[in-house]
């Protein structure tokens, strides 16, 4: 089979370089003596290639009247949106964004193309 995620990244990378993430998988809620609940992750390394969203990817995912931050991300292997009827949460990527120099945490709001060895995600910036 040809691995057209891997001949695209040879290309991509020379220009747009991989970066270094940690992919936060919820595995579910924990819940506190008061009784709130707080989500609860699996930590692993990933490396991943952030992308912007061109304006007409905008229009289509109908993300014109929302706000915040959104960027697409290629990663290897298989992440989740939100699992509901597993109980789970959005997972999360954290990774230093372009041209700035602190760790920030992004919702995986969505899986735009999955495929057995890759994705792309749509991403949200939480922090």
């Amino acid at each position: 089979m040809i691995n057209v995620r891997r001949m695209a990244n040879s290309m991509t990378s020379m220009v747009n370089p991989n970066r270094d993430a940690i992919l936060r998988v919820n595995i579910g809620f924990i819940t506190d003596d008061a009784g709130n609940q707080k989500p609860s992750f699996d930590e692993m390394p990933v490396k991943i290639q952030a992308q912007s969203l061109r304006s007409d990817e905008s229009d289509h995912l109908g993300l014109v009247d929302r706000q915040g931050e959104f960027i697409s991300a290629y990663a290897y292997g298989s992440i989740s949106a939100i699992q509901r009827w597993l109980k789970r949460g959005e997972s999360q990527l954290v990774f230093v964004p372009y041209g700035e120099t602190e760790q920030a945490i992004w919702n995986v709001d969505k899986v735009l193309e999955s495929y057995p060895t890759w994705v792309r995600l749509l991403l949200v910036r939480l922090t």
